[in-house]
């Protein structure tokens, strides 16, 4: 797990990514891309898609940085629990709190 903030490490490790696409030029030139579909959480009901969303990008980040098997890493399709989804609440409102300026 990263030493920083969760902030900065997602921050971190996206700006990478990004730095490295760019030095191949989008892509290599002598390899396609092979695309494996990818499978996640699937959500129960219908309040909560962007908390599964924001949750499948935080697992991606966080636990898939430096995968051997995506295959496997992705195959989960069980819904979160709870915790899970109430961990992302809290990283967002408390981004939101300290990075927000309100209009008053």
């Amino acid at each position: 797990m990263c030493k920083q903030s969760i902030y900065n490490c997602i921050f971190y490790r996206m700006c990478s990514a990004f730095r490295s696409y760019k030095r191949l030029g989008g892509q290599s030139k002598g390899t396609k891309l092979t695309w494996i579909p990818a499978q996640c959480a699937q959500q129960p009901g219908s309040l909560d898609c962007g908390y599964y969303v924001m949750r499948f990008m935080y697992d991606i980040i966080m636990n898939h940085a430096n995968s051997q098997d995506l295959t496997k890493d992705f195959s989960r399709t069980l819904p979160y629990s709870a915790e899970e989804i109430n961990e992302v609440k809290d990283f967002w409102a408390d981004y939101f709190m300290n990075n927000v300026e309100f209009l008053a």
